[in-house]
């Protein structure tokens, strides 16, 4: 896609192909106030709405069939109840908090959220007026879009492949010219549907006035969907930002010892070994060649510090971005349920409140998971320091090199910490040998961050926790739709998929 400016022909950007998003360009729009440019690809099946600016996809959603014409249009219709909804400000900008911006990244396709630009999802939401993207396509494939990005409206039972389309400005009426290949060799007819009344055979009327006499409700619906999928949008995002700061840092310590397990020869495991250096302050020939050649003083003390640093990266993360995405999310989709419930006003429009009070849950539960995470990072970083600290006491032994007093004093209870974390973590897990070459369960944070269908290896313990024990006793609380589902055996990228499964589910309803 080149797009050049007309008055001297100079070239604004070029977007070359790319396998994000596709090759085959078969159709574009510009959204009514021409900052955003609207592209359909037919080999990926792809729309990509782009910034004028520069060549970046601000959005994208996939369709069923190639788009063969696109038209973007702006509802002019004027009444007292839509100008009075058009100056009500959107009042979750003065409840909800600015949503604090991803981390800069090269590979993000999606810039909108990135340092520079968190008025981006605002451009991307354009006016309050009403503007729709209608999509023909072809064996009669017609579907409209309300700013570009929620699917409002599907059309049926038109014939043959779109050449081209026009929903009134009053959204009362859809124009659609269509061919029919009737047969391969003869020539292709054209017809033309005019969205009235049937009066000819190829006369379609589409009768599009449920949007029209519902402008305000589907406007204002259109706008909740709008911001929660740039929400979900946003988790994502956030969730890659996570597992980018947690793979840096593991790599190096898995692989460690990993190698040294598999080039060990003799018959007592790594947690022996280390509990041997801990009770008697010898260690065997291969682990002190472990520690001294591979691992290193100072390769120790620098492990220690970039574990430390990406785990309260990743601890950041979760607390300023994904809670707070979720807790914007929970704002949305209560709001949408409260329409819902407005039973003249939007059930026409087929909202449906049981599916909502669904997608609410499930953000619940996803909002759980990131707190359990956190807390699992809490006591990991705790585990890892005490770890770290006493096994520099040690390597500097080893290599005689004088260990200053204040690092000497080693409490009984720090010896029984290091000894648990030992057991805990370094015991050698038969059931990871399959996965990936993988001996250890060296840590915890990871099995959150990674995006299988595998259950937790080293789920939370939930022994003599009393409110766990009250809600497993209790018949009356276990049904209760107050409280969110909690899964513990799950990883947060699963409870993630499932509450995107369910927020799609009830937003598809009105189309």
């Amino acid at each position: 896609v080149l797009l050049h400016r007309l008055a001297n022909f100079q070239r604004v950007w070029s977007l070359p192909p790319n396998e994000n998003t596709g090759k085959e360009v078969t159709a574009l729009a510009w959204r009514p106030d021409g900052k955003i440019l609207a592209f359909g690809l037919a080999d990926t099946k792809r729309i990509i709405l782009c910034d004028v600016e520069k060549p970046e996809s601000l959005h994208s959603f996939s369709v069923d069939l190639s788009i063969t014409y696109m038209h973007w249009m702006e509802v002019t219709e004027e009444n007292s109840v839509l100008t009075s909804f058009y100056n009500a400000e959107d009042e979750s900008n003065l409840l909800l908090p600015k949503l604090p911006a991803l981390p800069k990244n090269p590979n993000h396709m999606f810039c909108i959220f990135s340092e520079e630009k968190s008025d981006e999802i605002m451009k991307l939401l354009g006016d309050v007026r009403l503007n729709a993207l209608v999509l023909g396509g072809s064996s009669g494939f017609i579907e409209i879009y309300a700013y570009g990005m929620f699917k409002i409206a599907t059309v049926n039972g038109v014939a043959g492949s779109c050449r081209g389309l026009c929903l009134s400005s009053d959204l009362k009426s859809l124009s659609v010219i269509t061919e029919i290949q009737s047969s391969s060799d003869s020539e292709a007819e054209i017809t033309y549907f005019q969205a009235s009344k049937l009066i000819l055979k190829c006369f379609l009327k589409l009768d599009t006035s449920l949007l029209s006499s519902y402008l305000p409700e589907v406007t204002r619906m259109a706008r909740k969907f709008t911001h929660i999928s740039t929400l979900l949008q946003y988790i994502k995002l956030s969730l890659t930002c996570m597992c980018e700061a947690w793979e840096e840092i593991l790599m190096q310590m898995d692989s460690r010892l990993t190698k040294f397990v598999q080039e060990k020869n003799t018959t007592t495991s790594v947690q022996d070994e280390f509990m041997q250096l801990l009770l008697w302050g010898k260690a065997s020939l291969e682990l002190q060649a472990l520690l001294m050649n591979q691992l290193t003083v100072k390769g120790l003390k620098k492990l220690g510090q970039s574990i430390e640093s990406s785990y309260s990266s990743i601890q950041k993360l979760v607390i300023s971005h994904l809670q707070s995405g979720s807790e914007a999310l929970l704002y949305h989709l209560s709001e949408l349920k409260g329409m819902a419930l407005w039973k003249q006003k939007y059930e026409s429009l087929g909202l449906d409140a049981p599916g909502i009070d669904e997608a609410i849950t499930a953000v619940g539960s996803f909002i759980l998971k990131a707190n359990e995470l956190l807390q699992v990072i809490d006591s990991s970083m705790k585990n890892f320091k005490a770890f770290f600290r006493w096994l520099y006491v040690a390597m500097l032994r080893m290599s005689e090199d004088h260990v200053l007093p204040e690092l000497n004093k080693m409490t009984q209870k720090d010896i029984t910490f290091v000894a648990d974390f030992l057991t805990e973590h370094f015991n050698e897990a038969p059931e990871l040998y399959n996965r990936k070459g993988k001996y250890f369960n060296v840590e915890r944070v990871g099995q959150y961050l990674k995006d299988e269908d595998d259950d937790l290896v080293s789920p939370p313990n939930t022994e003599g926790n009393q409110w766990f024990n009250f809600l497993k006793d209790s018949t009356h609380l276990k049904e209760s739709p107050l409280l969110f589902p909690y899964y513990p055996e799950k990883s947060l990228h699963f409870v993630k998929r499932q509450m995107e499964g369910v927020i799609d589910q009830c937003l598809q309803k009105p189309a």
